[in-house]
């Protein structure tokens, strides 16, 4: 049977205005035309019709935090296989534990380069190939 190859698809849910510009033009530059939120609750919606491939969110966020939102798609069987790559300003040992614990399959601490975030999106994006 020949796979078919379409484009990932990349869901970015983040609430401020300015990081969400940068990953999204780092995430253009990459080849990957991401879908975009800024709230949980924007996320869980477009992630219930879109099916997304990755998600990178933010923890802290008002309403649903990108934990919250982890959950969420890992509990749904539709979107459980769905890769979280969760960012945050949180950088301890425990911020990052809670994120895998939350089911996400990385946590990178901000501010992050740009390049990094490739470099992850794209790891990610291979395990799921």
């Amino acid at each position: 049977m020949t796979r078919i190859e379409r484009p990932a698809r990349v869901l970015l849910v983040e609430d401020d205005d300015d990081i969400r510009a940068l990953f999204t033009a780092a995430l253009h530059r990459g080849g990957y035309h991401p879908r975009v939120a800024s709230s949980g609750q924007q996320a869980l919606d477009q992630a219930g019709e879109l099916v997304p491939d990755l998600v990178i969110s933010d923890v802290s966020m008002p309403g649903l935090s990108g934990l919250d939102v982890c959950r969420a798609l890992k509990a749904e069987p539709r979107t459980a296989s769905t890769a979280v790559l969760l960012v945050s300003a949180l950088a301890s040992p425990q911020d990052r534990e809670a994120g895998l614990q939350a089911g996400a399959d990385d946590y990178l601490t901000k501010p992050i380069r740009p390049s990094l975030l490739l470099e992850r999106v794209r790891s990610l994006l291979g395990a799921l190939a």
